[in-house]
């Protein structure tokens, strides 16, 4: 599947785009046959549609290139998979992988660009994250009951994502965290990394971009702060936040204030089920011993120099 096949969940909006009649199907969504620029952004293609036919539309990979969001039977394209942002997922592609160890075929740590997975809050409706990272079967057996388990799988009763990695570029601040904020209502997903872009501004002929990094994760750590949001906070999750950028001090590489340290037992978490309830009392996930290190590391002055290398 295309590393640039998109879809977000349900989510507040800004008002869309009006459209022309001819680009609006009852029952199935049209892509425009025009270039669409993120000044264009939402753009309405579909008007009617069931979620079985949403559904069916992103299964014939006519979503290429686009991030799409369903509500109340309309659908519309509300990001492009511009180059900062393809560049951005493909650095934490790599931070994600370096601790296999160069081992490319079997790894340990399978990481995928956009598996389609159930909405944690609507099990009905697909959705895929931008980057996914999930076990090796040969670490964490194959789920044997369909979703929802436990434990879960994607849509294709394979193990579900353990880490998931979102990027902002054309959506709000509150749309963003509102996607990530679905992802941890998922028991099974340990954490999820999110990178929010602002928009490009030029000061003294220098053009300047701030950025935001947020990690949402399953216990307190230095810098962290419980959920505003009631379900997530009643799970103790909790949320740390960056803000880099060239206004800021990321000015280079292993600053300590500048890097997210995520463990990597958190790929592996597959607590004992008896009943079909999770006992994850007193469970620590084991790392296998051909991974290297105990942590990923992401440097965001690593995300902020391929962010600025790609923009236009």
């Amino acid at each position: 599947m295309s590393a640039s096949i998109f879809l977000w969940v349900k989510e507040k909006k800004t008002k869309a785009k009006e459209i022309s009649n001819n680009l609006v199907r009852k029952k199935y969504p049209k892509l425009p046959d025009f270039p669409l620029g993120e000044e264009n952004l939402p753009f309405q293609i579909g008007t009617g549609v069931s979620l079985k036919e949403y559904n069916s539309f992103l299964d014939r990979n006519e979503s290429i290139g686009y991030k799409f969001n369903w509500e109340d039977k309309n659908v519309y394209i509300i990001e492009m998979a511009n180059r900062e942002h393809e560049a951005i997922v493909s650095y934490l592609f790599d931070c994600f992988k370096l601790p296999n160890n160069l081992v490319n075929i079997d790894p340990p740590i399978e990481v995928y660009g956009q598996p389609y997975h159930y909405n944690p809050t609507n099990r009905r409706e697909k959705m895929a994250s931008d980057v996914a990272v999930c076990p090796s079967e040969a670490h964490v057996p194959r789920p044997r009951d369909l979703h929802p388990g436990p434990p879960p799988s994607d849509v294709n009763n394979r193990n579900h994502a353990r880490i998931i990695c979102e990027i902002g570029n054309s959506q709000t601040i509150a749309e963003w965290e509102t996607r990530c904020n679905t992802w941890m209502v998922q028991k099974y997903v340990r954490c999820v990394f999110g990178v929010k872009l602002d928009p490009m501004t030029t000061s003294q002929s220098q053009v300047q971009r701030s950025m935001i990094a947020k990690l949402w994760t399953r216990q307190a750590i230095e810098g962290s702060v419980l959920s505003t949001n009631t379900t997530l906070a009643g799970a103790g999750v909790h949320i740390k936040t960056w803000n880099f950028g060239t206004l800021t001090g990321c000015t280079g590489v292993n600053l300590p204030s500048y890097q997210v340290t995520i463990p990597i037992s958190n790929v592996f978490w597959d607590p004992p089920i008896a009943g079909g309830i999770i006992n994850d009392t007193g469970y620590v996930p084991e790392i296998p011993e051909e991974v290297v290190g105990e942590n990923f590391v992401i440097d965001l002055y690593g995300i902020q120099r391929w962010a600025l290398n790609a923009q236009k």
